[in-house]
């Protein structure tokens, strides 16, 4: 399987990134040495998507800290599945049908990343859906994104899982959907507010922006949870 750079999007936040291309039906296992990342124990007996994904992300995030200038790296999972960064690293991956991506940061102020990168969901999964993802809080705020874009549950899932990977350093436990409750957009951000405590840093109301772009068939997403001034 060939990992090859990816020009999918320029993203908004001002840290490093890469991105790859990858096809699922050329996975060997041995495709880890050739990228020089160890297969996972606990991957040994998964299917050639979850691999295939698993060693794409680690090598966006390998290169996105080559960027930063660190050396080769690897970087293994916590027995959440997050990524374990280098000491002084905040970084986030995301995945999606044959394509990966890495943002990474070494700026101090920065206490979490996300990033989170969708194929569009189709009209029928846009319908179905809504009620899984959408709080009925959200509705006024969902109905006025449904006229900026055609894809707004797709736009809204994708925030939310960004804003799940940037405030889970902080938080260090799991935590819904319904958390984060959309209040309203502009033309290139989804700002939320958190709905609960989930941390004596992030009490109920904190605000969070979510930046967002578009192309004809992905939406990416971006999160920077940042120390308070």
């Amino acid at each position: 399987m060939s990992l090859t750079p990816a020009e999918l999007f320029t993203p908004q936040l001002p840290f490093a990134s890469y991105s790859s291309a990858f096809c699922v039906a050329d996975y060997q296992d041995s495709d880890f040495a050739r990228y020089a990342q160890p297969l996972p124990d606990k991957l040994s007996r998964a299917v050639a998507k979850r691999k295939a994904e698993y060693l794409a992300g680690r090598h966006c995030a390998s290169q996105a800290l080559q960027t930063l200038g660190l050396p080769h790296t690897v970087i293994a999972s916590a027995d959440s599945r997050a990524p374990i960064w280098p000491t002084g690293i905040q970084g986030t991956i995301s995945h999606t049908q044959g394509l990966a991506m890495a943002m990474v940061s070494d700026d101090p102020t920065v206490r979490g990343l996300g990033i989170d990168l969708e194929r569009k969901m189709s009209d029928k999964q846009e319908q179905e859906l809504q009620t899984q993802i959408l709080a009925k809080t959200e509705q006024t705020a969902f109905e006025q994104l449904s006229k900026a874009q055609r894809c707004p549950l797709t736009l809204i899932f994708s925030a939310k899982e960004s804003i799940y990977k940037a405030l889970y350093p902080v938080v260090q436990r799991f935590f819904g959907f319904e958390a984060a409750c959309l209040i309203e957009h502009s033309d290139n951000q989804l700002h939320f507010a958190l709905t609960e405590t989930l941390h004596e840093t992030l009490p109920q109301g904190t605000r969070i922006s979510v930046y967002y772009q578009l192309s004809d068939e992905l939406v990416l997403t971006e999160c920077c949870l940042r120390t308070a001034p």
